[in-house]
């Protein structure tokens, strides 16, 4: 009871007292009647002989929290899998075991040449194990079309396009390999190298059809206008995790620690694999570069052009952040010439000198954003102006297309 009502008691009338204070009164009261607590412990007697339900713990939401077990969850796996009648779980009609497509078994003993039993007391069924020991098996497994898939997953992320087309699918109802000859020594190799992936990322991207130029060629587009042949380099866009990156990247800002938590942090200088996905809270500038649909899977990503894309180049915070990390990066100091910060910035974003028209117009364009600061009388007019040219450059198509 408030200590004000209690003060009040002698100096007011009892109807002057509000509800909640005249209620908070009487049970101030009754706690010290004899009569009430007798009453009291009786109810309190009997409410201990009321029916209790079979109370359990579960996990309603696991965000934030260590994983618990659930009450209905039993074993950590099924020992048999059964045959059901029409799905019926009541219906059983035998035992199911583990076995693979029978089109990518070669070895006389079947699927037993995979199979592992599990050590005593193990908390697995070893499964997993079975078919990681037959989908990576060349010899009498799934191994080389595993490979297959592999390299051609690779050659579409340098190339642009698969050898074969259909990624997700290497069916029948999927493309024929446009130089099958050359799928298949491909796979040779990542399996000759012990299924590591740098050394065939290192040949495709020496290889003669990587380090062609974009010019065309309407001789050759009349013959094959799909360029399905690879007769030029098609530009494409960066994907969105690396258009970020390279922003970090030329600014001299990127956090690249490996391994670690995830973020849901857009303004973290971690690289973009370290975003957390998470449907309610999805990163700005990633949906704005068709990051793709995490819970499928997806062969090809959809390529985009439109207004906020380029409106992010020019208002994102994020941008300008990128670009002031830039501007100190290539002038650091006060007296550095303009051509010199000019041919620093073109070195590190496009990976090129700029031309004698580029140079001329970027010292100029430093030097008319100086100008306007100044004229507004607005503190870092240099810092300023060399951090516009930066977030300039990077607006530059030729910063997120490869060419």
């Amino acid at each position: 009871i408030a200590v004000e009502t209690l003060a009040r008691i002698d100096s007011i009338r009892p109807e002057e007292l509000s509800d909640k204070q005249h209620a908070a009164l009487m049970k101030w009261y009754a706690g010290g009647d004899p009569e009430w607590r007798t009453l009291r412990r009786g109810v309190k007697e009997h409410l201990k002989t009321r029916p209790r339900p079979n109370l359990k713990i579960v996990m309603v939401a696991s965000e934030g929290f260590e994983p618990i077990r659930h009450h209905t969850q039993g074993a950590d796996f099924f020992e048999k899998t059964y045959f059901l009648q029409r799905g019926d779980l009541d219906r059983k009609q035998g035992v199911a075991t583990q076995s693979f497509l029978r089109v990518l078994m070669n070895a006389q003993e079947g699927e037993k040449r995979w199979q592992e039993v599990p050590p005593k007391g193990w908390r697995t069924s070893y499964r997993r194990r079975a078919l990681a020991n037959w989908i990576t098996d060349a010899e009498e497994g799934a191994g080389h079309l595993l490979a297959r898939v592999i390299v051609n997953r690779l050659w579409k992320h340098h190339i642009g396009r698969g050898i074969v087309a259909t990624p997700n699918d290497f069916g029948s109802q999927g493309l024929r390999p446009t130089h099958p000859a050359l799928l298949d020594w491909l796979a040779r190799e990542l399996i000759r190298n012990g299924w590591r992936l740098k050394p065939l990322h290192k040949l495709i991207m020496t290889s003669a059809v990587y380090e062609q130029n974009s010019r065309h060629d309407p001789e050759k587009a009349g013959v094959d206008p799909d360029n399905r042949l690879c007769w030029r380099r098609a530009p494409r866009r960066l994907e969105a995790e690396i258009i970020r990156d390279a922003m970090l990247a030329v600014s001299g800002t990127i956090d690249d620690r490996m391994f670690g938590p995830g973020t849901l942090d857009e303004n973290s200088n971690r690289r973009s694999i370290y975003f957390t996905v998470k449907r309610s809270q999805l990163i700005s500038v990633m949906q704005l570069f068709d990051w793709p649909e995490a819970l499928s899977s997806l062969g090809q990503r959809s390529v985009t052009t439109n207004a906020p894309q380029a409106l992010m180049f020019l208002n994102h915070p994020a941008m300008r952040r990128t670009a002031v990390g830039f501007a100190k990066r290539i002038a650091p100091e006060e007296g550095r010439p303009l051509p010199d910060v000019v041919r620093a910035a073109y070195r590190i974003a496009l990976g090129r000198p700029p031309s004698r028209d580029e140079l001329v117009d970027s010292a100029a364009f430093i030097q008319r954003q100086r100008e306007s600061y100044r004229a507004e009388a607005i503190a870092g007019a240099r810092e300023r102006a060399v951090a516009d040219f930066c977030q300039v450059v990077m607006s530059l198509t030729e910063f997120i297309y490869i060419d």
